[in-house]
């Protein structure tokens, strides 16, 4: 039998907690400075349990033209880059997940300032499944306090074909009672599956989410 377990207790969403705003000047490409009330030494590691988190780069000016770079790792601790392009006054949130980002630059001059921060949505690590196992796992959800998750699966190999755990082709469970949902439920997974994550949609101050998994093995 295999048992596993993943518990997510998100801390508050933070606009500036990664990067404060700052607008650069210097020429060229520039670096953020990771000094946000969520980094530590110049590093922003998810504070979120068993999670990765979206970033979002929020901007006060017209800096549609820019491109940020962010790299880091994602949920399951693999080297990861993105490039987010700013908004004109507004927010843009990252399409990968970060357990860490250790480092962010701008290609050019800034119009206004720019800062790095968190969204309220994230991801757990991969669980790999047993494809081969003729009876589907188990899935129970158990919520507390207000937030919304659903559970993802792939029937790719996520150890061979994925750079990153964006890069792997997740689609949510065919178990309507695991996906989109806001109260503790009990369901099961896709028989064929290869891997499963769970997914927080949206979450407010205090919600917390558990997810047990048991599979028989063949």
């Amino acid at each position: 039998m295999r048992l596993q377990t993943i518990d997510i207790d998100p801390v508050d969403v933070d606009a500036d907690g990664i990067s404060a705003a700052a607008t650069f000047s210097g020429g060229g490409v520039q670096s953020f400075t990771l000094g946000g009330a969520l980094t530590s030494g110049g590093t922003y590691t998810a504070g979120d349990g068993d999670a990765a988190r979206q970033i979002s780069v929020l901007s006060d000016a017209d800096d549609t033209g820019r491109s940020v770079a962010v790299t880091g790792t994602d949920a399951d601790g693999r080297a990861q880059t993105e490039t987010i392009a700013p908004a004109n006054a507004g927010t843009t949130e990252s399409v990968k997940y970060w357990k860490t980002v250790t480092a962010a630059t701008v290609d050019a001059d800034t119009a206004g300032n720019l800062s790095i921060g968190t969204v309220d949505e994230l991801v757990s690590p991969t669980i790999v499944l047993d494809r081969h196992s003729e009876t589907a796992a188990l899935c129970q959800i158990n919520i507390t306090g207000t937030i919304d998750i659903t559970v993802q699966v792939t029937v790719s190999n996520p150890q061979v074909v994925a750079s990153d755990q964006e890069s792997i082709p997740w689609v949510s469970t065919q178990d309507a009672g695991l996906v989109a949902i806001s109260a503790d439920d009990l369901g099961s997974l896709d028989l064929g599956a290869t891997a499963c994550r769970l997914k927080v949609n949206t979450h407010s101050s205090g919600g917390e989410v558990q997810m047990y998994l048991s599979q028989p093995s063949n």
